[in-house]
């Protein structure tokens, strides 16, 4: 009964984080059609917030990871001689796995706490139902800047994270194995490289849509006092990670 109960919250929470995305795109693409320069100033505002502001974590964390990654990678060649092969492996494992979910990881973080935060404080202001006194949207008006943004975020969060990440593969590879940055950038700007960098672009699209779907629809709950705003926060927090990473292994299996 209780896996019953669990599976229609979930179920539930899925539909209404859909249903929330939809709603923003429709609405943030009729104010953006009828010229309303309110939506174009959200919409700037929003841009540093879900877009610059974050590389500046986000770039030394996936050069991390990729040192991690290289540090492995030159033990194995060190005692190997398989060069071809796991250099192959480790440039398309990281652009097409690792980084991905890194950059998931750090949307549910960012995407996810903004949206549940912002959200609950409008509707402790009654800013939600000044907006439907008026006539307007509050999904469109609240959320349809952040989506737009989100969506801009995810080609340049996986391009920057991605490069940042080949770089830092390239020193371990350089002091273990003795691996050259030109011989490394050959397998790190192949063919089958853009192949993974494609696939993990798709996948941070993935993993922003479910940060952004459960930011919106844990912060869409009615607030009733200022401790609820950080308590939805932190759910948002946790359940976007659970769903990002339900995504990831559920990818994973079907690939």
């Amino acid at each position: 009964m209780g896996t019953l109960r669990g599976s229609r919250k979930i179920v539930a929470a899925v539909g209404a984080g859909l249903w929330l995305i939809g709603r923003a795109a429709r609405g943030m693409a009729r104010r953006l059609v009828a010229g309303d320069r309110l939506a174009q100033r959200q919409l700037a505002d929003s841009l540093p917030l879900h877009v610059w502001r974050p590389l500046r974590t986000l770039l030394p964390l996936a050069a991390l990871a990729g040192m991690i990654a290289g540090i492995g990678a030159a033990r194995l060649l060190a005692l190997y001689n398989a060069q071809i092969p796991v250099q192959s492996a480790l440039a398309e494992t990281l652009l097409r796995d690792i980084v991905p979910l890194l950059v998931g990881l750090f949307a549910s973080g960012s995407v996810s706490v903004a949206l549940s935060s912002r959200l609950g404080a409008m509707s402790l202001n009654r800013e939600i139902d000044a907006l439907e006194a008026l006539g307007r949207d509050p999904v469109g008006h609240a959320l349809g800047p952040a989506l737009v943004a989100v969506l801009l975020s995810v080609p340049i969060h996986m391009m920057l994270a991605g490069l940042a990440a080949l770089v830092g593969c390239a020193l371990p590879l350089r002091l273990i194995a003795n691996i050259g940055w030109a011989q490394w950038a050959g397998f790190a700007f192949s063919h089958e490289a853009a192949a993974a960098m494609l696939t993990g672009m798709a996948k941070v699209l993935v993993y922003a849509l479910i940060a952004f779907g459960v930011g919106g629809a844990v912060g869409a709950r009615r607030v009733r006092s200022p401790a609820d705003i950080g308590r939805r926060a932190t759910t948002a927090f946790t359940a976007g990670l659970l769903g990002i990473f339900a995504a990831a292994v559920l990818w994973t299996a079907l690939a």
